[in-house]
């Protein structure tokens, strides 16, 4: 299962790559759709993040306030 810190960590690797030039013109395009989809899932996961503690953080509030 990909989780935010593996998907991370390929990240890093793929922009490494292409930084060095190590990727070939073929594998171009295949790389950058991977690098898309793996931007996709991270915000994604960072987006769903954010919601939860504000959840938590009114719901805390809310208790607070009772």
């Amino acid at each position: 299962m990909l989780t935010y810190e593996t998907a991370m960590e390929r990240l890093e690797a793929l922009a490494r790559e292409m930084e060095n030039g190590d990727i070939v013109i073929d594998e171009l395009a295949t790389k950058l759709n991977e690098a898309q989809q793996l931007l996709a899932f991270c915000k994604d996961k960072l987006t769903k993040a954010e919601d939860e503690v504000k959840r938590l953080l009114e719901d805390d509030e809310r208790n607070d306030e009772g």
